[in-house]
């Protein structure tokens, strides 16, 4: 198990609300296929971190249960790699700029990235939100 995966296992454990069961893969261009389902979280300042999403578009409308992702990611002082969120459920976890959301229900979701520190667990407010749409 490489430090990603035991700091996700960690994370999973202590965030998790029972009876959520996931498991999550954390490794560069690569989601997770399951969703564990998150409370709300403080977020800490931000400390010259941002995040713009780039894709998808706002109202996009896509075929299929994949998005591609696309975004630019500043680190500032803590920021290490984003987290997804597809109406406030975790969808995956980004180190590189762009991915793919899979797993995705038809309808009309809002997407959340949220700049992250290493930890994992650590989020910063540096946010963007889109909405799009699975048909």
């Amino acid at each position: 198990m490489n430090c990603c995966s035991l700091a996700i296992a960690v994370w999973l454990m202590l965030f998790t609300p029972p009876p959520v069961s996931a498991q999550h893969n954390h490794s560069k261009g690569s989601e997770p296929t399951a969703k564990p389902a998150l409370g709300k979280t403080t977020l800490k300042p931000a400390e010259g971190a941002s995040i713009k999403i780039i894709g998808p578009k706002k109202d996009q409308v896509f075929k299929g249960d994949s998005v591609p992702l696309r975004f630019k990611l500043t680190k500032g002082k803590r920021g290490h790699h984003a987290h997804a969120y597809v109406d406030g459920e975790l969808m995956g976890m980004f180190e590189s700029e762009k991915g793919t959301l899979n797993g995705i229900k038809p309808g009309k979701h809002t997407l959340e990235l949220r700049v992250v520190a290493e930890d994992h667990q650590t989020e910063l407010d540096a946010t963007d939100k889109v909405t799009f749409t699975i048909k």
